[in-house]
């Protein structure tokens, strides 16, 4: 029985003993770390990693910049920008809608032909300031000399309060 004993003890003391033949050996990747240290330290293999996935990034990025397609924008694609701005242009003027203030001289010709060529009052008034409005209308859509197009309306844009207003009322 003393014999039984001593050779299950003998097996648990030679099972639970480190292999000494790889206490020099090298982990892999990394030079400066062995295993016998007892300390795994990861930065170095983490670094390694961001290096390489950078890299890759790197020659996706090139791939796909060389087989991106540019399109140009046709004519109707483009955005136009006006110059005109409207809320300046009515804060600007401080007559009302029919009030006229310049010579049109329309004799007997129907007041809305001009205007129906535009889909809302504002488009109207845009075109008008482009093309000589207020002063001139060549296009037939300030038939009452107000300056306003197609009877566009100035209040709402008047109503709007800049920033530089509400600074000096509130001072």
């Amino acid at each position: 029985m003393f014999r039984h004993i001593f050779v299950l003890g003998a097996l648990v003391f030679f099972g639970c003993q480190t292999d000494l033949s790889r206490q020099n050996e090298v982990v892999k990747g990394n030079t400066n770390l062995k295993i016998s240290d007892g300390i795994l330290d990861l930065s170095q293999f983490s670094q390694e990693q961001q290096k390489i996935e950078r890299e890759e990034a790197a020659i996706v990025l090139e791939e796909l910049k060389a087989g991106r397609v540019i399109l140009e924008a046709d004519d109707q694609e483009k955005i136009k920008i006006t110059p005109v701005n409207l809320a300046f242009f009515a804060r600007s003027v401080s007559n009302d809608v029919g009030e006229k203030l310049y010579y049109r001289s329309f004799l007997g010709i129907d007041t809305n032909t001009g205007c129906k060529k535009f889909s809302n009052k504002n488009e109207a008034q845009i075109f008008f300031l482009q093309n000589g409005g207020p002063k001139y209308d060549f296009h037939n859509i300030d038939v009452d000399g107000d300056g306003f197009a197609c009877e566009w309306d100035p209040a709402i844009y008047r109503k709007i309060k800049f920033n530089r207003e509400t600074e000096s009322s509130t001072n």
